[in-house]
């Protein structure tokens, strides 16, 4: 390893430890939930050396302390003093285990937290599969909720008066998404523009029962929207989804050219 990747590699790394615990679902903060103490190996006389050493440190330790809550949810405790002791070794380049041995037993890791993640988000599937069919089903008996052939399900909140969107048109709306346990998950009060085409089922089929003035609330069922796919940090697989929908303009789509 040449000194130029050596350099670029650390930076990397402290990087992505930053970004990785920023784009975390379970927010981390230094000290949360801890009894530890800050050691005190850095003063008011310590060089710019000295503190950037223990910001590399600091953010490694953060990155792996959240790794390994993380990980601990799926498989059980990781003791964190033999984390400690094996991140020691690793800096001082020296192992109690053979390079091709700590390869498999990561390797090992990882395929274990697959499986368990694959098992819990099965599990997670199948209950909102039936959460949501529940949901649905008491909904459809509500003053003014409409139920359409394909299984959405929609409440008129405000009648427009104006054009009625096609495919092809690009629409421009507000909107609030939600889930049907009240989590927001997507939120536009001013207008956006979306090609209408590009929209997941049940917003095809709502946005062109409104006319232009028109606030619905749509009730999405999973395969009208995004099915076994989990999006975000609420949107869960096989989830119905909310949304409050005005219709605020329409981008007609181009009249087709005849043959010639």
């Amino acid at each position: 390893m040449n000194k130029l990747f050596a350099k670029t590699a650390i930076a990397t790394i402290v990087a992505a430890s930053v970004l990785t615990l920023s784009a975390c679902d379970h927010k981390y903060q230094l000290g949360q939930n801890s009894k530890a103490q800050a050691s005190n190996v850095l003063t008011s006389n310590s060089t710019f050396e000295q503190k950037a050493a223990y910001a590399i440190g600091a953010s490694l330790g953060e990155y792996v302390s959240q790794m390994k809550k993380n990980q601990e949810q799926l498989i059980g405790e990781i003791p964190s003093d033999v984390v400690i002791a094996g991140f020691t070794d690793g800096v001082h380049s020296v192992s109690s285990l053979k390079r091709d041995e700590i390869e498999n037993i990561l390797k090992d890791l990882d395929k274990k937290i697959q499986e368990k993640i694959e098992v819990e988000t099965k599990k997670a599937s199948e209950d909102n599969l039936k959460s949501g069919k529940a949901f649905l089903e008491s909904n459809a008996k509500k003053e003014g909720v409409v139920t359409t052939k394909s299984g959405l399900q929609y409440k008129v909140i405000k009648q427009g008066e104006g054009p009625k969107a096609v495919k092809g048109d690009i629409i421009s709306v507000t909107y609030k998404g939600s889930t049907i346990d009240g989590n927001v998950f997507d939120e536009q009060t001013k207008p956006v523009d979306f090609p209408l085409d590009n929209m997941i089922p049940g917003w095809i089929e709502g946005l062109q029962l409104m006319n232009v003035g028109s606030e619905y609330e749509l009730y999405i069922p999973s395969a009208l929207g995004y099915g076994e796919n989990a999006v975000g940090q609420f949107i869960k697989p096989n989830s119905v989804l909310v949304f409050n929908v005005k219709l605020v303009g329409i981008k007609k789509a181009e009249e087709k050219k005849d043959n010639k």
